[in-house]
């Protein structure tokens, strides 16, 4: 028989709500594992960084990377080596290129290569160093005297003279092409140039004869030049007061006046 307005009400089984319950509590314990990881992260020495292995300085300490890496007393979860890297070239231009590694708990790997001076640039007595690059840096120890090969081959190249630099503040493109283009061809024109402001680099030979080399490229073409005119000059006995060969195609030498003193 049926009994109208009246229904029986069939109840859920209680497993849909243990699980949620039971997942609650999973939750609940992760997260005080990952608050109690966190603090332990953030409280325990270890993972302050307190040193760093550098490798490649010579002529700048490790010590002095390292202060300037802003590493000491940071937290390793902080450190960003991009960053890290960008700040150290900053800070020390002396150096070309910069890697940082690091990992847990707290170590650093700095590694440099330092700028190789290929000239020493002696301006109102004050001295720079240039690299192949153009870069412009001031020493970061005495200049070697006699024979030390701390500079390499740098020794032999001396320039003295205003130092013509571009909108960046490093050597004038020009300059800096002539000077590579001399190193290039590796003759052994002089150990000592001059920088004449609108005539370029110029040098004193054995004979005392001021030679005139400009700047910018061709300077390979210059010397050539340069080698056949002396022979000329040589021959017919003649002692020029200067000799020019900025322009390859126009060499000038002259007897009588001295325009460029």
């Amino acid at each position: 028989m049926l009994a109208w307005g009246s229904s029986r009400i069939r109840r859920r089984p209680a497993a849909s709500r243990v699980v949620w319950i039971r997942l609650r509590g999973l939750l609940l314990v992760t997260l005080i594992a990952v608050a109690a990881v966190g603090v332990w992260l953030g409280l325990d020495d270890r993972f302050y960084i307190q040193r760093a292995d550098v490798t490649g300085a010579v002529r700048v300490s490790p010590g002095e990377v390292f202060r300037a890496s802003g590493l000491p007393g940071l937290h390793i979860l902080w450190a960003r080596p991009s960053e890290i890297e960008k700040r150290i070239l900053e800070a020390l231009p002396t150096l070309e290129s910069v890697r940082v590694k690091c990992t847990l708990p707290a170590r650093c790997g700095i590694s440099v290569i330092e700028r190789q001076p290929r000239v020493i640039w002696e301006e109102n007595g004050v001295v720079w160093w240039i690299d192949a690059d153009g870069m412009i840096f001031q020493p970061s120890m005495p200049l070697p005297s006699g024979a030390d090969d701390t500079m390499g081959e740098a020794q032999r190249w001396v320039v003295r003279g205003p130092l013509p630099r571009d909108e960046e503040g490093q050597l004038n493109d020009r300059v800096c092409v002539g000077l590579s283009e001399l190193w290039a061809t590796g003759a052994d024109v002089a150990l000592a140039y001059e920088y004449v402001p609108g005539r370029g680099l110029m040098f004193t030979d054995e004979r005392g004869w001021p030679v005139f080399l400009g700047q910018g490229p061709g300077m390979a073409e210059r010397l050539s030049v340069l080698e056949r005119l002396m022979a000329d000059l040589e021959m017919r006995g003649l002692t020029p007061l200067f000799v020019d060969v900025r322009f390859p195609d126009t060499p000038y030498y002259s007897l009588t006046n001295n325009w460029w003193d």
